[in-house]
């Protein structure tokens, strides 16, 4: 799909979330996800993960990197990058902080906080291996396609991997985002 490349989203995505304040939610455990974009040569693509089957939860989930917030995190922004360099190795000193989507509540009482972002395309990812059971990317074109799959109406399925729920509702929402600064898309 054109127009799905760093050159025509970075830049305009940082000038959209620097004139909107996003809708942020009270009550429940605060969280934070990083949201990392990166381009490839067929343009761009989000970095996700899957968690390990043996986890307490979320076990085998396609998800963002990222977590409960720590009491030494002094912002969502803090909570995401944290957790990108806990389960992914992510360096916050490379990352460029774009801006940040609406509050995200779970049906177990979690308030996330979606945090994107560009990553560079030689970002090293080191997972680790008691919470990420792998780590790849999708290109951001496939999630415009026609939803297919076990829950058509709730996810996307790519390379083996179903991105649903939580997840997938976040990357809605970063898809409102692009529809409203590229609305051709």
């Amino acid at each position: 799909m054109r127009g799905l490349d760093e050159a025509a989203l970075r830049e305009p995505l940082r000038a959209f979330f620097a004139t909107r304040e996003p809708k942020r939610m009270r009550g429940g455990r605060p969280a934070a996800v990083l949201v990392p974009l990166v381009e490839r040569d067929d343009g761009a693509h989000l970095w996700l993960l899957r968690r390990p089957d043996a986890m307490r939860s979320h076990a085998g989930q396609v998800a963002f990197p990222g977590g409960k917030t720590d009491p030494t995190d002094e912002s969502p922004r803090e909570t995401a990058l944290r957790e990108a360099r806990e389960e992914l190795g992510i360096e916050a000193a490379r990352v460029d902080v774009l801006g940040q989507l609406d509050d995200y509540v779970t049906i177990t009482s979690f308030v996330i906080t979606p945090i994107v972002a560009w990553v560079p395309p030689d970002m090293p990812m080191t997972p680790n291996p008691s919470e990420v059971a792998r780590v790849f990317t999708m290109p951001l074109a496939r999630f415009f396609e026609p939803k297919s799959g076990i829950f058509p109406r709730r996810g996307w399925t790519y390379d083996g991997e179903l991105v649903w729920g939580a997840t997938a509702a976040m990357i809605g929402g970063l898809l409102d985002v692009i529809r409203a600064i590229a609305p051709t898309q």
